[in-house]
Formats: structure tokens, sequence, C-alpha cells
């Protein structure tokens, strides 16, 4: 799937999926789900599958209207600082993103 300036080769993938094609550690995704949660939010392409307590992700919707924006937005500290170059570094690596 070519949309925009990178490249999935599926539309919906599982959690660890999602992590390996963009350079993220599966426990940055679990803690940027519990911040959201805290905050009454979910995130965007993040979508339950009825009838069990599991779910999918629209890698689309996730880069788009999460990622790029988390990415590139104000940070809380030094840390949180260099933890978005590496991860942004990570894509780059990958050609998740141009």
């Amino acid at each position: 799937m070519n949309v925009g300036n990178y490249k999935y080769n599926f539309r919906y993938c599982n959690s660890r999926k999602l992590c390996e094609v963009h350079g993220l550690q599966y426990a940055t995704l679990e803690r940027w789900q519990r911040e959201e949660k805290s905050k009454g939010k979910t995130i965007p392409g993040r979508i339950p599958i009825p009838g069990v307590r599991s779910y999918i992700w629209d890698a689309n919707k996730f880069h788009d209207q999460f990622l790029m924006p988390k990415l590139h937005g104000p940070v809380r500290n030094e840390y949180e600082k260099q933890e978005h170059v590496v991860i942004l570094n990570n894509i780059k690596e990958r050609k998740a993103a141009v």
C-alpha cells in the first residue's frame, strides 16, 4: 500500500508488527496507550476486535494522526526528545517514511 510518502505492505497489523515497522519499542507503544487512556482518549488507528479483548492497528491512521504529530510535537524532557529522535531515525532506516 502506498499512501502519502511512506509505504506499507498491509492495511492492518498487530501491535508487534506496528512497532517493528515504525522502529518503536513495544513498551513505548504500551506507555503511549496508558498515557492516552489516562486522558480519556485512544490512539487513532487502534481498532478493537469484537468479542475478544484484542485489537488491530490501521497503520496509516496511526502514522498520520498520532505518530508524526507526537514525534514532531512538544516534549516533556530531554529523555523524551531523544526517544523521538531515535524513533524518527528508525522510521527512515525502515523506509516506512521518507
